[in-house]
């Protein structure tokens, strides 16, 4: 009798002992598996993202406008101030960096100075400028850093500046910040880890 209970006592204790360690195994696997999953995942999703980079440089006609940038930077209140067309043609190409467009004959880098000047510029000759308003508008919202409605912005001056110009210059969306950095080190020759301003939609 004593033998049958020790032997039933070997056996329970073997069997509770595999069950264990087949539970314990059997957590850890699952453990190990999700681990693998989510790697994998993640570097999918990594894969994915560098696919899916897009340089809204244009390689063929894209260049820095250095000498409209130099003008902007040198003018001061009580200067003869831009003509009209100047004016849009400026602001625009200060756009090409925040846009996805299939055409951007030249650039010129936004920086919050430049805004300054453009803004006192047409704040102080609003007499001589057919679309102050449109300009105000606009640079107004960049001082903010509001870069929310930039592709809209451009396709307005483009359209002010001269309505008949190609549709492969019109502005398709805006781009990443990634993009702008990228445009910014490629046409300026600057290289930045973050930009002036947002594209994030304001309230």
């Amino acid at each position: 009798m004593k033998w049958i209970r020790v032997l039933g006592l070997v056996a329970l204790t073997a069997l509770l002992s595999i069950g264990g360690t087949y539970l314990f195994m059997e957590k850890n696997y699952e453990k190990e598996s999700s681990k693998i999953i989510e790697n994998e995942l993640d570097s999918t999703l990594k894969e994915d993202e560098k696919k899916e980079f897009v340089s809204t440089v244009d390689s063929i006609r894209g260049f820095d406008n250095t000498f409209h940038a130099k003008m902007i930077d040198e003018w001061k209140s009580g200067n003869e101030p831009f003509v009209d067309n100047l004016v849009e043609e400026v602001m625009q190409q200060m756009t090409h960096q925040k846009i996805i467009a299939e055409e951007k004959e030249s650039s010129i880098m936004i920086t919050p100075e430049r805004i300054d000047i453009l803004l006192q510029m047409v704040e102080e000759n609003k007499d001589k400028y057919e679309h102050y308003e449109n300009y105000l508008d606009i640079l107004k919202r960049w001082k903010k850093g509001d870069f929310s409605k930039v592709d809209h912005d451009h396709n307005v001056l483009m359209y002010i500046q001269d309505s008949s110009k190609s549709s492969r210059g019109l502005a398709s969306g805006i781009a990443t910040k990634e993009q702008e950095i990228y445009y910014i080190f490629h046409v300026f020759g600057k290289e930045v880890d973050e930009v002036f301003g947002s594209t994030e939609k304001q309230n």
